[in-house]
């Protein structure tokens, strides 16, 4: 997730000084570099009998409650890694034409940029609150992109909807987490997932 993240810095502090080329090259091959390290990663791992699990560090610690940023790598996250990355890397070459003649360019390709970053936390996370964060992302990215022109009233209208639509979302996606935690007394996957079938 962290390699679109210099295309997103560059191209949104800087970009307004770039030409579109180097703002392309910038935004593009970050992306074609997620998709390049998945691949790399995924061959690595395979074949994926019992997928991998990456600790980085603790974020959350308090009493009974223990919460890593932790990613995890399934046959199920492979097919979705593969999704964001490689369609995700067509989408953005499409928009350079689409994009060609619009004001903000530099700017749409570091929303674009940042929407990434948070679709590879959301489908990489290996419990319910990192992947609450990688939603949240996601749901903000959708508003900066649905409202990208905000002068006209039409895209600020569509803005605005989508971010209601997905704070209704967030009170449901909220309870779920709060029930799961109540019920298993974690939020990682492998703890609920293994708890599960007694709880049922």
């Amino acid at each position: 997730p962290i390699l679109p993240q210099p295309g997103l810095a560059i191209n949104f502090l800087l970009g307004g000084r770039f030409s579109k080329s180097v703002i392309n090259t910038v935004a593009i091959g970050s992306v074609l570099l997620s998709f390049a390290w998945v691949l790399k990663t995924l061959l690595g791992l395979m074949p994926l009998d019992s997928g991998y699990l990456e600790h980085y560090f603790t974020w959350i610690q308090s009493g009974s409650i223990n919460i890593g940023c932790d990613f995890a790598v399934d046959r199920l996250t492979a097919v979705m890694l593969l999704v964001v990355t490689g369609i995700g890397s067509l989408i953005h070459i499409y928009s350079v034409g689409y994009m060609a003649h619009e004001g903000g360019y530099y700017r749409f390709f570091a929303y674009m940029n940042l929407f990434m970053f948070f679709m590879l936390v959301l489908v990489l996370a290996a419990n319910y609150l990192l992947l609450f964060v990688g939603w949240e992302g996601v749901g903000l990215c959708s508003y900066l992109l649905i409202g990208f022109y905000f002068t006209k009233k039409f895209a600020t209208d569509a803005g605005n909807k989508a971010f209601i639509v997905n704070r209704i979302g967030d009170f449901g996606f909220s309870l779920g987490m709060f029930l799961i935690f109540v019920t298993f007394g974690s939020l990682d996957f492998g703890n609920v997932f293994h708890q599960a079938p007694s709880a049922s």
